[in-house]
């Protein structure tokens, strides 16, 4: 990209917090560049984000035609003789020279970027090659949200993320698959690619799956497993809707391990136990069990029965008595590996379950590993569960968050962070959007979706609604703590990708 002028001595406006530009009717200018204005008197760039356009009423010299445009800008910061980026506190002189970026200004703004490369920065509708857009890993336990509309991208660029993260190799990230798309790519497209085609697939990822054993050894997956230890009875409320009197009973059961409640509900007759108005003695194998909730009503019994029995059916073809894969899978997160967990066909409880499962696995690994230390670690370490359609169990009025909200509250004192995909970022609690600072948005058209973003992103993104409105397929606008200002963004096609970037 050439850093030409626009045209000369064109910065008419007066504003700190908003530029105003005379430019040529003919200048090739679009909503979302960005412009750079080199400011003599007081030695400095300033930098600012293209987000108007329209006629203005006095000609510009040179200009065939002799009209002009009025360009609106946001400013977004600028450098002084001393090379540090700040904040637009001060002025730039009125009828500074204003360009395009040059090769010196994107050499300066690719020292913001991290490790974990997405795309390419966009300056209006041109994508600058040389400057990838990078989330810096340091920032991810303090979580992320995806937020896009269907079609806009948002499997590919997951997918260009796991890429980046096995590259990388700097935190380890959890993301389930129920639709068997990240794996070996979606079968009914020969172009398309997984995560199992990337170049360093053997050493930075794991793929754990309920699939038989012939496709498993076939693509070196290992098999997924849990067993009955790892079910919490908090479980439930992610799965069933509970009355007053079901919530008694979940919380009588609490103290006790998974193997025992199961093994209690699915062996004994909850109508023959004894209560608080029956004599009878208990003669099983369950005594604490039994005595805990003699207290509860039988009908309320009989209905967490009945939702244990249905929660081990559901699992059957992943849950074991003993064996388990969860101390394997928090290993290699603790290895900064990318971990897939493949359940193509599950149901969305079966994929809720799981989740739980494993999410309070890491979080309670991770809290030891913070309290405990590891020797010569400077720095926890980081960890980021993807949490699809997030909405089903961060919002506002869902009883269904257990040790997700747990996690956005307080996952990113232990080095665990959330990465809350989902359509509907309305729909998610504003006390946990306000625990995001990361956001990467691609295309909403509803506008509270947009208005809620706005109001919970660490920048200020109101100036974007037009271009966030407008994103193409494969476009997005990130805003992160890691980099001082929003940037636009073209996702890699995640194919190109691992066949040019590795």
């Amino acid at each position: 990209m050439t850093s030409q002028p626009l045209s000369k001595n064109i910065l008419i406006g007066n504003s700190v917090i908003h530029y105003s530009v005379l430019a040529p009717a003919s200048s090739p200018i679009s909503i979302g560049d960005l412009i750079v204005v080199d400011d003599t008197g007081n030695r400095a760039r300033f930098f600012a984000r293209v987000t108007g356009i329209g006629h203005g009423q006095q000609p510009v010299h040179g200009d065939p035609n002799g009209t002009s445009l009025i360009v609106d800008a946001y400013p977004i910061g600028f450098i002084g003789e001393d090379q540090v980026f700040r904040r637009p506190r001060i002025m730039p002189t009125r009828f500074s020279l204003v360009r395009m970026l040059g090769p010196e200004d994107i050499t300066y703004l690719s020292r913001f970027m991290g490790e974990i490369e997405v795309g390419l920065m966009v300056s209006g509708q041109r994508p600058i090659p040389d400057l990838p857009v990078s989330i810096p890993a340091r920032v991810l336990s303090q979580h992320i949200g995806v937020f896009a509309t269907t079609g806009m991208g948002k499997s590919n660029f997951m997918k260009v993320f796991c890429a980046s993260a096995i590259n990388a190799r700097t935190f380890g990230l959890l993301i389930i698959d129920p639709h068997g798309e990240y794996a070996a790519g979606l079968s009914s497209d020969f172009e398309s690619r997984g995560l199992l085609h990337h170049p360093d697939a053997e050493n930075g990822l794991s793929v754990y799956s309920i699939q038989n054993k012939n496709v498993r050894d076939e693509l070196d997956m290992k098999q997924l497993l849990i067993n009955h230890d790892d079910l919490d009875i908090t479980d439930l409320t992610l799965i069933f809707d509970l009355s007053s009197s079901e919530r008694e009973v979940m919380n009588l059961l609490t103290p006790f391990p998974g193997h025992d409640i199961i093994d209690f509900f699915t062996n004994e007759d909850v109508e023959a136990l004894p209560s608080h108005i029956k004599t009878t003695a208990y003669i099983g194998d369950h005594q604490d069990i039994a005595q805990r909730v003699r207290s509860a009503g039988s009908d309320a019994l009989r209905v967490v029965q009945r939702q244990i029995q249905t929660l081990v059916d559901i699992s059957s073809v992943f849950l074991h008595q003993t064996e388990t894969s969860v101390p394997s899978i928090i290993e290699d997160l603790l290895d900064n590996k990318v971990v897939l967990i493949d359940i193509p066909r599950m149901s969305e409880v079966a994929e809720l379950f799981l989740l739980s499962v494993i999410s309070r696995g890491v979080l309670h690994q991770y809290k030891k590993v913070v309290q405990s230390g590891r020797p010569g670690e400077d720095e926890p370490h980081r960890v980021l569960i993807t949490i699809e359609e997030a909405q089903r169990v961060l919002s506002m009025e869902s009883e269904k968050t257990g040790i997700f909200r747990q996690i956005a509250m307080e996952g990113r004192k232990f080095g665990v962070g959330l990465c809350a995909v989902t359509q509907q970022p309305k729909n998610i609690d504003p006390r946990v959007l306000a625990q995001m600072n990361t956001f990467v948005i691609m295309g909403l058209a509803d506008r509270h979706d947009r208005e809620t973003i706005a109001s919970s992103a660490k920048h200020d993104l109101r100036i974007l609604d037009l271009e966030i409105q407008t994103l193409d397929r494969g476009d997005a606008i990130i805003s992160t703590i890691g980099i001082p200002f929003p940037v636009s963004c073209h996702v890699h096609r995640y194919e190109d990708y691992i066949e040019t970037a590795f």
